[in-house]
C-alpha cells in the first residue's frame, strides 16, 4: 500500500489577534477565537478572553459600552458585558496607548459542527456544488475553521484562524453539512448563525473525549492512563510528529520527487511540450486505452482556449469519478488535490491565473485500486464554467482527446514509511486540541457527524457515544446544550438477505443516546451511497439536521422528525409496531408495499417479511413463521439491499430498528 499523502490547503489567513499596546508597553491579544466578522451567542453574557502583560490594564469597548480590563499574574485575561438580543453589525475596540478596531460582528447562534470526514466534506465537493457555490451569499452567515492539531494536553487556544463571511468567493472550503444547517436555520428565523467547524476525517470518538472521561470508561482507562504518563514523561504527540516526518515522511517524500519523471521534468509548467506524449479520450480510463492494470502515477494534459467572454472572471473546474488521487493544475500552479479514491473534483481558478489563448490543465494522478482516468459516463460532468450566479453558466467542454504519459510505476516506488502512528486517532488527542480551546466560548449547541470509524466496535459506542456528549456539556459548563448527530448513511455492500451487520449495530448506539436529554437524530439512510463512504447529497443531510434542531432547539413542537420505534405487540401470527413521530400516518417512498422488514421466530434466524401500513402503525407478518422479533433496514446499504422504503407523511425516512435484544457481532470487540 502506497502512503497516502497529506492534503494541504493554501490559506489566506485574515489579520487576526493583533491589538494595541497597554500603558506598559505589552501587547494586548485576544484569543484566535476573536476576529472581524464573528458571530457571538445571544442571550448570553458575551465574553472576551487573551493575555497581555501580567498585571496591566486596558480598556475593551464593545457595541458602545466600555469596561476595564486587568490582567492577572500570568498575563491571562478575561471580561464579560451583558448579554444581547441578535443583531449587529457592532464593533469591538481595544482602548490603550493606540487605538484597535474590528467592525462587522453579529450577535446571533453559535454552533459547534464536528465529527470526522462527512462533517469535514467540503462545499465545493458535494453535490451540485457549482450551482450552491454561486448563490453561497448570506451576510448573516459566518464560519470559523478550527485548524487540525493533536495534542498531547488541553490546550487554551487553537492554531491561527479567522471569522470569514459566506460568499461564494469563501464557501468552498466550507464543511457542506453545516452550510446547509446555517442556511436553513438563518432563512428560518433571519438570525446570525456562526459556525465553529472542527472536524478530522477518519478519527474515532474517543480522540474526540476527554482524558477526564476516558478514564472512567473501562475499555479506554489503561490506554488513557498509559498515553498520559508517556507525555508527561516527554514522549508528547508533537514530539512524535517531528519525529515521523524527519524519519520518514520527509525522505519519502524526497524519494518520490526524485524518481518520478514529471516532477523531474516539470511537465506541469506550460513550457513543457507534450507533443510526443500519446492521447487520451476522456471520459475514459487507461485500463481501456493503455497498458491495462497499470499502478502508480499518470500525468494528463489538456490545451484548452478560452474565449474573452470568460476572461476577467473566476472560474469552476469541475471533473466527474476521477480515481484516484490528484493533483491539478491550472498554467502550472496547483488549484486543489484529493487524496482520497475516486469521485468529483471542483476547484477554483482564480481569474489572474487565467491567460489569452492557450491555457493548459495538468493532472498528477495516482492509482493503486482503480483504472486511471474518468470513470464519467455522462461527458458534460467534465467541463470548465463560469463562477457566476447563474442557472447556465457558459462551459468549455474538457470532454474528448486530452495527452497522457506515464509517471512513476507503483513498482518503482520508494519502500513504505515504517512506524507512523495517526496521532489523531490517539485517545483524547482531538478534544485536547480541537475542543478544549473552545470550552470558554458561550455556545448554541453541537452538531456531530461521525461514528463511521467506530463502526466495528458499535456495541462498546453504546457507552463511548453518550459519555462523549456528558463530557462536552460537562466542560463547556452551559448546562445540558443541545447535541444534534447525523445518524450514519447507507454504505456497504448489498445483501440480498437478512444479516447481521455492524453498519446497522452503529446506528442503533447512535438512536440510543437519544435517551439523554436534549438531543436529536437526523436520520439519512436514503441518502448514502454502496460504494462511497461520502455521499455527494449533504443539502438532505444538512436540512434534516436543521429541522430537528427546529424542533429539539428552537421549540416548534408541532414539526415532524423521522419516525422511532417505540413498541411491539405479538397479535396471532403477526407483529404490530407502534412508532413516535408518525401520528399523520406512514407511506411508502414509491407508494409499493411496505419493504425492509425481516421476521424471525424462536430460532432467531430472520427472512424477509410482509408488512402493511395501518395509520400510523405498521404489521409485519409471515405465514410460516410464528413471530418472536423484527427488523427494519438492519444491514449496511438498507435502500439498496431490500428496498427500506417507510417514510412518515413528512417525507423523513423511519429509522432502523431491531425488537430483539439478541447478542449482535460487535458485542465484545474492544
Amino acid at each position: 500500500m502506497i502512503l497516502k499523502y497529506t492534503k494541504v490547503f493554501a490559506l489566506l489567513i485574515a489579520f487576526v489577534c493583533i491589538a494595541s499596546f497597554s500603558k506598559g508597553g505589552g501587547i494586548v491579544r485576544l484569543s484566535n477565537l476573536f476576529s472581524e466578522n464573528m458571530v457571538l451567542q445571544r442571550n448570553k453574557p458575551i465574553k472576551f478572553f487573551g493575555t497581555a502583560n501580567k498585571k496591566t490594564s486596558f480598556e475593551l469597548e464593545f457595541a458602545g459600552k466600555k469596561q476595564k480590563v486587568n490582567t492577572n499574574d500570568d498575563g491571562k485575561w478575561e471580561i464579560s458585558f451583558a448579554a444581547m438580543e441578535a443583531g449587529g453589525p457592532y464593533k469591538l475596540k481595544v482602548v490603550s496607548d493606540s487605538l484597535f478596531t474590528w467592525k462587522n460582528i453579529l450577535i446571533g447562534d453559535v454552533w459547534i459542527c464536528s465529527g470526522q470526514s462527512n462533517m469535514e466534506w467540503v462545499l465545493r465537493r458535494t453535490l451540485n456544488a457549482p450551482y450552491e457555490l454561486r448563490k453561497a451569499n448570506h451576510e448573516g452567515i459566518r464560519f470559523f475553521t478550527v485548524p487540525k492539531h493533536a495534542s498531547s494536553f488541553p490546550l487554551e487556544e487553537t492554531k491561527n484562524a479567522s471569522w470569514k463571511t459566506c460568499s461564494t468567493e469563501n464557501a468552498w472550503e466550507f464543511s457542506a453539512v453545516a452550510y446547509f444547517f446555517a442556511r436553513s436555520l438563518n432563512e428560518r428565523y433571519q438570525v446570525p448563525i456562526g459556525i465553529i467547524h472542527t472536524s478530522w476525517g477518519g478519527t474515532p470518538a474517543e480522540s474526540w473525549i476527554s482524558n477526564a472521561a476516558l478514564v472512567t470508561h473501562p475499555d479506554f482507562k489503561v490506554k488513557a492512563d498509559s498515553l498520559l504518563l508517556s507525555y508527561k514523561n516527554g514522549a508528547t504527540i508533537d514530539v512524535i510528529q517531528k519525529q515521523m516526518y524527519m524519519n520518514s515522511s520527509f525522505p519519502y517524500a524526497k524519494k518520490l520527487l526524485e524518481k518520478d519523471k514529471g516532477y523531474i521534468e516539470k511537465w506541469n509548467k506550460n513550457e513543457y511540450s507534450d507533443a510526443n506524449w500519446k492521447t487520451f479520450v476522456v471520459p475514459g480510463t487507461l485500463d481501456e486505452q493503455g497498458p491495462a492494470n497499470y499502478k502508480g502515477s499518470i500525468w494528463l494534459r489538456k490545451h484548452i482556449t478560452v474565449p474573452p467572454s470568460m476572461n476577467g472572471q473566476d472560474l469552476t473546474l469541475i471533473m466527474e469519478k476521477l480515481n484516484e488521487r490528484d493533483i491539478t493544475y491550472f498554467n502550472g500552479t496547483e488549484v486543489g488535490r484529493v487524496a482520497g479514491a475516486g469521485g468529483k473534483r471542483v476547484y477554483r481558478i482564480p481569474k489572474e491565473m487565467i491567460l489569452k489563448g492557450e491555457n493548459i490543465i495538468t493532472i498528477r494522478l495516482e492509482t493503486f485500486d482503480r483504472p486511471a482516468g474518468f470513470e464519467a459516463k455522462d461527458a458534460a460532468v467534465i467541463r470548465l464554467e463560469q463562477m457566476v450566479e447563474s442557472a447556465s453558466p457558459t462551459t468549455i467542454p474538457l470532454a474528448g482527446e486530452w495527452k497522457y504519459a506515464l509517471g512513476l510505476p507503483a513498482t518503482d516506488y520508494p519502500e513504505q514509511p515504517k512506524g507512523l502512528i495517526n496521532v489523531a486517532s490517539l485517545p483524547s488527542a482531538l478534544y485536547n486540541g480541537m475542543i478544549a480551546p473552545l470550552e470558554k466560548l458561550p455556545v448554541k449547541g453541537f452538531l456531530w457527524y461521525q461514528g463511521e470509524n467506530n463502526a466495528g466496535k458499535a456495541f462498546q459506542y453504546k457507552t463511548l457515544f453518550p459519555l462523549l456528549i456528558n463530557d462536552w456539556r460537562k466542560q463547556f459548563d452551559q448546562g445540558d446544550l443541545p447535541f444534534i448527530f447525523t445518524q450514519l448513511s447507507g454504505y456497504g455492500p448489498i445483501t440480498s438477505e437478512p444479516v447481521d451487520h455492524f453498519w446497522a449495530e452503529l446506528r442503533e448506539a447512535q438512536t440510543e443516546a437519544l435517551s439523554l436529554n436534549n438531543t436529536g437524530m437526523a436520520v439519512t439512510i436514503d441518502v448514502g451511497d454502496p460504494y462511497d463512504i461520502h455521499p455527494l447529497n449533504k443539502q438532505v443531510v444538512g436540512k434534516r439536521l436543521a429541522i430537528q434542531t427546529m424542533k429539539t432547539v428552537y421549540g416548534e413542537n408541532k414539526l415532524n422528525t423521522s419516525p422511532l420505534y417505540q413498541s411491539m405487540k405479538l397479535s396471532g401470527d403477526s407483529i404490530r409496531i407502534k412508532f413516535s413521530n408518525s401520528k399523520k400516518g406512514l407511506i411508502t417512498k414509491n407508494g409499493t408495499v411496505p419493504k425492509g422488514f425481516a421476521i424471525a421466530g424462536a430460532d432467531k434466524k430472520f427472512v424477509w417479511a410482509n408488512a402493511k401500513i395501518d395509520g400510523d402503525e405498521i404489521v409485519v407478518w409471515l405465514w410460516k413463521i410464528k413471530p418472536v422479533a423484527v427488523r427494519y433496514a438492519w444491514t449496511g446499504s438498507p435502500v439498496e439491499s431490500n428496498g427500506a422504503n417507510v417514510f412518515n407523511q413528512e417525507g423523513l425516512p423511519l429509522s432502523p430498528f431491531r425488537t430483539d435484544t439478541w447478542k449482535g457481532i460487535t458485542e465484545g470487540k474492544k
